[in-house]
């Protein structure tokens, strides 16, 4: 009877064991397509860790995200050069009408399956190893990516071709370029400055971004040093 109970105590612990082995994300070779529930922004992964810190958060795979840039600087890049160059418009205001739409729906469902640049992105890297940053902080970068192309659809669909309109072309196309070339996701950058939890709390989870962006420690330890003079 000892024996069998210990038997069974092993064989529970190995089956645990095994279980936990498999929530590990690190073990994973590659991301998945969609959501648990295909129409969330993101999910959490079970006892997921990044640089060594805990993530309990929503994270999205940082390569489909840049390679989802890339797609749609190529897109930007190619109406935007007919509008500078020719004068000639039309393509750009079928563009900017995409992006609006293709930003807008990756703040409400992510990357798949609604977001034409967000699905070809994704695909592109799907047999790569994933890696994962936290979502918020892109949903606010994609945020400011719907209010300018936003602008853009305005000014082109109602046929103003004022100077300002190229400025703010450009301003896309340069976020985009850092984005998918560089890796510096500007609007993450951003969003640390509205992101002060560590502040009010020393202790709490911020977000992981890539290159360590919105990281607001530093700005905390800044902060610290003035108050404490």
């Amino acid at each position: 009877m000892l024996g069998s109970r210990l038997s069974s105590d092993t064989s529970n612990q190995v089956l645990e064991t095994e279980t936990e082995a498999k929530a590990q994300p690190q073990a994973r070779s590659r991301a998945a397509f969609l959501t648990s529930t295909w129409y969330r922004f993101a999910e959490p992964i079970p006892g997921l860790e990044i640089d060594g810190k805990p993530a309990p958060y929503p994270v999205v795979n940082e390569r489909a995200v840049r390679a989802a840039a890339g797609l749609t600087l190529i897109a930007a890049a190619v109406a935007f050069a007919p509008a500078l160059l020719q004068g000639n418009y039309e393509l750009i205001k079928v563009i900017t009408m995409l992006l609006f739409y293709d930003f807008t729906v990756r703040i409400f469902t992510g990357l798949t399956p609604l977001s034409p640049f967000g699905v070809l992105g994704t695909l592109l890297v799907i047999n790569q190893k994933p890696e994962y940053v936290g979502a918020v902080q892109k949903r606010f970068a994609w945020g400011i990516g719907v209010a300018l192309s936003f602008t853009m659809m305005v000014f082109t669909n109602s046929n103003i071709t004022s100077i300002y309109f190229l400025y703010i072309c450009m301003l896309c196309l340069a976020f985009m370029w850092l984005e998918c070339a560089v890796g510096f996701c500007v609007g993450c950058w951003i969003y640390k400055f509205f992101n002060r939890a560590s502040v009010r709390d020393p202790d709490a989870i911020t977000p992981a971004c890539p290159g360590g962006v919105c990281d607001t420690s530093q700005v905390d330890q800044e902060k610290t040093m003035v108050t404490s003079e």
